[in-house]
């Protein structure tokens, strides 16, 4: 009894997933239930991502999920991506017409039609009424205007025809893959094969596997992950900076040598010019004439001298000529000390 009720929700959830795809051309089946579906679009950012449509194993009892796919910031849209609209929180309240008879245990009004309306609903809450209708969100009734039949892909990327209305499930159910799972633990789990279900509850490494594989799609990874690839960017943009200031401090290196090669060759110039003055008019230089010159004032008082004691000179001649030699001599001598004196200091 349990499973034909099983059964029952199984073929439910392929109704509601039919009408998404004929409502959305673009969605695809992501799990082989159907109970899994993701709805293309792209943000105002123009970064693409989906809307994943969970519906949980008590659909239509349960409220589907939605999911945005990738970080999003919106009032709509919660921390882990699930999307909050007035349709979902009313989910039950729905509609008063039915695409299907009564069945039991079926909330009542609930239809394929409600689930895609609660759907644009969600579109036009993140992107705008404009913007949404631009990207062909917001068409009218889903089977309507041509839409029905058109052509919608599963995950394997093959065509699936959905011409015929309701007769088509098992067209694109089976070729789906199984290896993609959603936002939420039990959509992911109804995903699975129930082989792959048994294997994991008696292979413990199993499960820690399948649960990694369900973490890497979480919007917490997803933007670890976008972390992760802008921190790689921004790591090889400054090594290629690195490079390139290295390459820049070579030039630099360069300009600067080209600089100081002329500025040596100007300072050696003027150097030898300063040192070709102080030859002729250097402090040493001077000394050098003031001995001479007092070398010469003290030989002459001598001559003089001399000259007076061989009688040639008078008593009168000796005493002018000897004090003039004499204070010459003085005269440069002091001349002679206050230049040395200042040569030391």
């Amino acid at each position: 009894m349990q499973a034909a009720e099983q059964q029952q929700a199984l073929y439910r959830r392929r109704d509601y997933t039919d009408e998404l795809l004929r409502a959305f051309p673009g969605a695809q089946v992501v799990n082989a239930e159907g109970s899994v579906v993701d709805l293309p679009f792209q943000l105002p950012t123009g970064r693409s991502t989906a809307l994943r449509v969970s519906l949980s194993q008590h659909f239509p009892h349960d409220r589907p999920v939605l999911c945005v796919l990738v970080p999003l910031q919106h009032p709509s849209v919660d921390p882990s991506g699930r999307v909050h609209v007035r349709g979902l929180e009313r989910w039950g309240a729905l509609g008063a017409h039915h695409l299907f008879p009564q069945r039991v245990g079926i909330p009542t009004g609930i239809t394929p039609p409600d689930l895609v309306a609660v759907i644009r609903e969600a579109f036009e809450a993140i992107l705008g009424e404009a913007t949404a209708a631009k990207q062909g969100l917001l068409g009218g009734p889903a089977g309507v205007d041509g839409v029905a039949g058109s052509p919608a892909r599963g995950r394997d990327g093959q065509l699936v025809s959905l011409t015929g209305g309701l007769a088509s499930p098992s067209a694109f159910y089976d070729n789906s893959s199984n290896n993609n799972h959603s936002m939420e633990p039990s959509a992911f789990m109804e995903g699975l094969p129930t082989a792959r279900l048994r294997e994991m509850l008696e292979n413990e490494a199993e499960l820690k596997k399948a649960a990694a594989t369900w973490l890497k799609d979480t919007p917490a990874a997803r933007a670890l992950e976008d972390v992760r690839r802008q921190n790689r960017a921004a790591a090889e943009d400054n090594q290629a900076l690195a490079r390139a200031i290295e390459e820049a401090r070579g030039h630099v290196a360069i300009v600067r040598s080209g600089d100081y090669a002329a500025m040596r060759a100007l300072f050696e110039e003027l150097y030898k010019r300063q040192e070709a003055v102080l030859a002729k008019m250097g402090t040493n230089k001077l000394l050098e004439r003031l001995r001479q010159e007092a070398d010469k004032a003290d030989a002459a008082s001598d001559e003089v001298l001399d000259r007076f004691q061989m009688g040639s000179l008078s008593v009168e001649a000796f005493v002018e000529q000897y004090v003039a030699a004499r204070e010459a001599f003085h005269i440069t001598d002091l001349k002679r000390q206050a230049a040395e004196h200042s040569n030391l200091t």
